[in-house]
């Protein structure tokens, strides 16, 4: 752990009080300078520390602060370990270089901003700084999970959100979780098969939420179509991050399908309602009939023959 880690650690233990830098250095056993150094980096990284000669300094309480102490205070479920980094290309590639090198299932990757994020069908995923939590998790899943990996991860967040203290969560198939009738998560999961056996050697499950509106407005090219979750929640990332993970491992460690599809079902929005159905060449529309215990979307065309669509992409027609 470098020492602007120790320190953040440090500060989140005594968060809404002043720490003085004699007893931090004493604490992590570094000199006051490298304290000086860790406090200056936390603050160019946009870490929210106050400073007050005589003092020390401080970590407000309502700093949204996103580490590993700050995220490990919320979690219920064991057996998760992090790795945490300033910015990175994409959640998703460090976690499936950590799962080809032998990690175990439960390492989870943390990046306060990405470079390349990586969303479905090759498109860019904005990863702004301070405003968002991008993290992938790496699984050795059972065969009979790996199918429901996407679906289990959009009913994850829908509920983490939810037990953050954020907005009512809805899905919209495959794998979009809306607030305010808009977007403010993307999940791309990713698998490589094992050729002995057949199966799966790794997964990684890659989710990017929206905590809050970053300075500055949403990016202009996904303004009109992205929401933030948790606006206004004190320490929302760091609830959001670890509310998730709460709820992604206890329904994939206790893993029931039917429960599982039933409630990504109950939070769909789409059933009854009129969409195009997005193929290579062409654009099909549709009515959303229902969805299946497989979490297929069962859609009806105007000359009334119907499908079950696995995977792809539908928009919704206003």
């Amino acid at each position: 752990m470098k020492t602007k880690e120790k320190v953040l650690k440090a500060l989140e233990e005594n968060r809404g009080g002043y720490v003085s830098g004699a007893e931090l250095a004493d604490m992590l056993g570094v000199s006051r300078t490298a304290v000086w150094k860790g406090i200056s980096a936390l603050k160019a990284a946009g870490v929210k520390i106050y400073s007050l000669t005589g003092s020390g300094y401080m970590l407000p309480i309502d700093a949204d602060t996103l580490s590993e102490h700050g995220i490990a205070k919320y979690l219920t479920e064991d057996g998760i370990s992090f790795r945490i980094y300033d910015c990175v290309d994409s959640t998703n590639n460090v976690a499936k270089r950590l799962a080809a090198e032998g990690c175990e299932e439960g390492v989870v990757v943390i990046a306060h901003t990405q470079s390349g994020g990586k969303g479905r069908q090759g498109r860019k995923f904005c990863s702004p700084p301070e405003a968002g939590v991008y993290m992938t998790a790496v699984l050795r899943p059972e065969a009979k999970k790996v199918s429901m990996l996407t679906v289990l991860a959009a009913v994850a967040v829908a509920e983490g959100i939810e037990n953050a203290g954020g907005k009512s969560a809805s899905i919209k198939w495959v794998n979009d979780v809306f607030t305010d009738g808009r977007k403010c998560c993307g999940i791309l999961t990713e698998a490589v098969a094992d050729l002995e056996s057949g199966g799966v050697e790794y997964a990684v499950v890659g989710i990017g939420v929206n905590v809050t509106e970053p300075n500055g407005g949403f990016d202009k090219s996904i303004k009109d179509v992205a929401s933030a979750a948790c606006e206004g929640v004190p320490d929302a990332r760091n609830k959001v991050a670890a509310e998730v993970l709460n709820a992604f491992f206890a329904r994939y460690r206790n893993f029931d399908k039917s429960e599982i599809a039933a409630e990504y079902k109950r939070r769909s929005f789409l059933i009854g309602r009129s969409i195009t159905v997005v193929k290579s060449d062409s654009e099909i529309p549709a009515v959303v009939r229902d969805i299946d215990g497989d979490c297929r979307l069962a859609v009806e065309y105007e000359d009334g023959n119907t499908e079950l669509l696995n995977a792809g992409e539908v928009r919704l027609k206003l």
